[in-house]
């Protein structure tokens, strides 16, 4: 019996010889190719002939007359050129030509199922009407037949070839393990299959369906339960297991994770069905297990009508385009048809990388990147005077909490002086709808950003008071994957053999893919009625410990033996828990499942809008003594520390200190 060292070097033989004809006729396959149509009726008519005379052949059982009438030959003679005619019309008209043969599937059957079934009733009076009632009828049903047999048979014969030279052909496989026999596991292993995965070999099916256990899939035997995977992996020398279990829920997904773990092998993952539907290049990605797996957040939805109808054909202006939220509000704005894009930001490096990006998957969308920083009125002022925006998505903001700590008089600058500025000149410019990103952390802020933050909101919902412009406040927690998150933090000190640091056993965060929160976000601007406060569903916090465990079982290692989790305090004006909406702020859902809407709290008063001109005065001035009185004013709720003890964490959320 061969080895499978023998069938690939066989294989690779046998390639190489059929490689080595075809590129002596490539010059003439070229030019048949370039005439596929021409190409497709001599074949097919070739076909039709000879399952004609195949038919007259069985009907007068292998004779070569019919002693009892007349010799069958006459017929054939008189009536082979009509029959190929009207199959050729058909084909014709059912395309076949069109069909490429390396690809063919069940669904490129039909037409020639379709093509045969026509033409044979078509043909029926015809040749009854030349031949009168002489000519036997069976030929015809089994001429229908055998041309179905033989065109469709062909077809798959050459895919069935094509993809078993490739697949033994390759010089370099990865043995893989698919876990799940449901339809994601059918297009994993027909993904495998194909010449854009043979780096790639299925060698195995794990499930937990025992009507599924013994049988094959696309030639792949399903071995067994999910339990029995390290058993598996062994006796099929697997390298690696793909899970092809997009439907799980978050629980069962743990505990296959977990059981595969147990192997020692790359865990790899395949993404949801209606993701692989929607997308022509999502069918042969098999990627590297991702953290975003593990949220199993709803599927986005890409193609909302009310965002395209929003953004069609709009000037829309992004702030702080360079960063994770802004970057990616670019590229989902530049996909629904938007006449113009501005991008700003104060990151030359980043606003260079977004522009190559932007450039190729942007289309027909005019792009205008403009380097400036919010905080420089009179450059702001010359951006809206030159590129006279309908729409404004103000996501500039410095969002480190320990940093900004240290800092107040910075995050005073930017995240209120330059949302400031944004918003008046957007009430000044006559800009439609202006969306400010805010963040969980103003609720009941313990730190310097989180109160920036609040005070920006109440910035935001003052103007709307004061203009036709449509102000919307949208606020949600962290993001999976932004610059300097928690999971980058963790991805690198795992690579690198280093403790995990995780700050408190009981921190919690709330968590969102960057695709989907922009995604809602996009969302929310479309129901935005001015004045507005939207809050989006983060679902359940997540606790950054079991976070940083996850993550650590993911990379194949344990816990505690193999990487350490090291816990560092609260850092300077961090909390335990974040919230969503204050006690006075009661969220009502929208039409929208995962947008709910607030009343917020009143907008600033004339004094009140003093005092923010006195806590920029302040910050201008570098007056920290200052800024923190302004702070305490404007945001009654603020918990943090004052003064010299700012940098300090916070007291325990049943003991917060107001000073």
């Amino acid at each position: 019996m061969l080895n499978d060292s023998k069938i690939n070097l066989w294989a690779r033989g046998v390639r190489s010889s059929l490689n080595s004809f075809i590129g002596v006729l490539r010059p003439v396959i070229g030019k048949i190719r370039r005439r596929r149509l021409l190409l497709c009726l001599v074949f097919c008519g070739g076909v039709s002939a000879v399952s004609f005379l195949l038919s007259f052949l069985i009907r007068f059982e292998l004779s070569s007359f019919d002693e009892s009438i007349i010799a069958w030959d006459f017929w054939f003679t008189g009536s082979v050129a009509l029959v190929v005619g009207v199959r050729l019309i058909f084909f014709y008209l059912f395309r076949l030509h069109r069909v490429t043969w390396r690809y063919v599937g069940v669904h490129d059957i039909i037409p020639v199922f379709l093509s045969i079934i026509f033409s044979t009733l078509l043909l029926i009076p015809l040749v009854l009407f030349q031949w009168d009632n002489f000519f036997p009828r069976s030929v015809l049903i089994i001429d229908a037949g055998m041309c179905f047999l033989l065109i469709g048979g062909m077809r798959f014969s050459y895919r069935v070839l094509d993809e078993l030279l490739v697949s033994l052909g390759a010089e370099k496989q990865e043995k893989v393990l698919v876990v799940g026999a449901g339809s994601a596991g059918n297009l994993t292993v027909r993904a495998m299959l194909t010449r854009g995965l043979t780096e790639y070999r299925p060698v195995g099916i794990v499930d937990d369906d025992p009507l599924k256990i013994g049988s094959t899939i696309q030639g792949v035997p399903v071995y067994g339960p999910i339990s029995s995977i390290e058993k598996v992996a062994q006796k099929t020398q697997a390298q690696a297991i793909v899970l092809a279990l997009p439907t799980a829920t978050s629980s069962e997904f743990y505990k296959v994770v977990g059981t595969c773990k147990a192997t020692g092998l790359i865990l790899k993952t395949t993404p949801d069905l209606k993701q692989i539907l929607r997308s022509s290049n999502v069918v042969t990605r098999v990627s590297d297990f991702r953290l975003e797996d593990l949220l199993h957040r709803r599927p986005m939805r890409t193609d909302v009508p009310e965002i395209q109808q929003f953004l069609y054909e709009r000037n829309v202006l992004v702030t702080g385009a360079a960063g994770s939220i802004g970057s990616e509000l670019c590229r989902q704005i530049a996909e629904q048809g938007t006449a113009h894009l501005t991008c700003v930001d104060k990151d030359e490096n980043g606003l260079f990388r977004l522009e190559h990006e932007l450039k190729l998957i942007c289309g027909e969308t005019k792009l205008t990147f403009f380097l400036a920083d919010i905080k420089n009125m009179d450059r702001m002022e010359e951006l809206f005077t030159a590129q006279r925006p309908e729409v404004v998505f103000h996501a500039a903001a410095y969002k480190h909490v320990p940093i900004l700590q240290h800092h107040p008089t910075e995050a005073v600058r930017n995240n209120v002086g330059g949302t400031r500025n944004i918003a008046e000149l957007a009430s000044a410019h006559g800009v439609n709808n202006f969306v400010f990103i805010s963040t969980d952390k103003a609720v009941n802020p313990t730190s310097v950003m989180g109160a920036t933050k609040r005070i920006a909101e109440r910035v935001v919902r003052s103007c709307n008071q004061r203009t036709a412009t449509k102000f919307s406040i949208i606020r949600f927690g962290n993001v999976l994957g932004s610059a300097g998150s928690v999971v980058e933090l963790f991805l690198k000190q795992i690579r690198d053999g280093h403790p995990v640091t995780v700050t408190h056993p009981d921190i919690e965060r709330f968590f969102m893919t960057i695709p989907e929160a922009v995604n809602l976000v996009l969302y929310s601007a479309t129901m935005g009625q001015g004045g507005d406060t939207f809050i989006l569903d983060m679902g359940k916090p997540v606790k950054i410990a079991q976070l940083a465990r996850q993550m650590i079982r993911l990379s194949g290692l344990t816990p505690e033996v193999d990487v350490p989790i090291m816990y560092t305090g609260l850092r300077p004006g961090e909390k335990l828990y974040e919230e969503l909406w204050t006690d006075q702020e009661k969220p009502s859902p929208t039409s929208h499942p995962g947008i709910l809407i607030a009343p917020g709290e009143d907008a600033l008063n004339e004094e009140l809008r003093e005092e923010v001109s006195r806590l920029l005065a302040a910050a201008d001035s570098n007056d920290k003594d200052a800024c923190w009185a302004c702070l305490l004013a404007l945001v009654p709720t603020f918990q943090g520390r004052t003064n010299g003890e700012a940098a300090l964490p916070p007291d325990h959320p049943d003991e917060s200190n107001v000073s």
